[in-house]
């Protein structure tokens, strides 16, 4: 029972680092570099947007890396039990994996049709076109999920960390 214990807790820590890690490398690292050197912002977000969809399969994966270790986790505890500390863990990596999941199926496919729309790009959208508004709160909404994933991602990690 021990090696399951300890077995969850190894895969439970790569799947955390593997997605945090991730994020973070997109979001400070990946997109600045993009949108600085690409020839225009449609390639620059026609760049990114395709590192995201090709990221997102790594987010899904992660979660449910990490929900296996729970369930192995409470199948190899002494008494079936998981403590507070790695419930919350648990319950984080859920919401987690549902607003990546929610950011990858619903709202990069929403943008993806937008893109479709609009064969200029956006930038040749005139800024009244409710088709730019849409792009831009469906944008914004994207970023902000991710902001919130990252965040979580390092409550996750530190939680896991100060565990006893």
């Amino acid at each position: 029972m021990r090696n399951l214990v300890t077995l969850s807790a190894i895969l439970e820590i790569i799947a955390i680092t593997t997605w945090v890690g991730g994020m973070a490398t997109l979001a400070f690292i990946a997109a600045p570099a993009i949108f600085q050197t690409a020839t225009s912002r449609e390639q620059a977000g026609k760049t990114f947007g395709l590192i995201l969809r090709r990221f997102h399969p790594v987010m899904y994966g992660c979660g449910a890396v990490i929900l296996l270790a729970a369930g192995l986790r409470w199948w190899g505890s002494f008494n079936h039990r998981l403590h507070a500390s790695e419930l919350t863990r648990y319950v984080i990596a859920v919401l987690m994996l549902g607003l990546s999941l929610y950011s990858g199926l619903v709202i990069s496919r929403k943008l993806d049709k937008l893109r479709a729309d609009m064969p200029g790009g956006i930038d040749r959208i005139p800024n009244e076109d409710p088709r730019r508004a849409t792009f831009n709160e469906l944008h914004r909404l994207s970023t902000t999920l991710m902001a919130f994933n990252l965040l979580l991602g390092l409550a996750l990690a530190v939680m896991f960390a100060l565990e006893d």
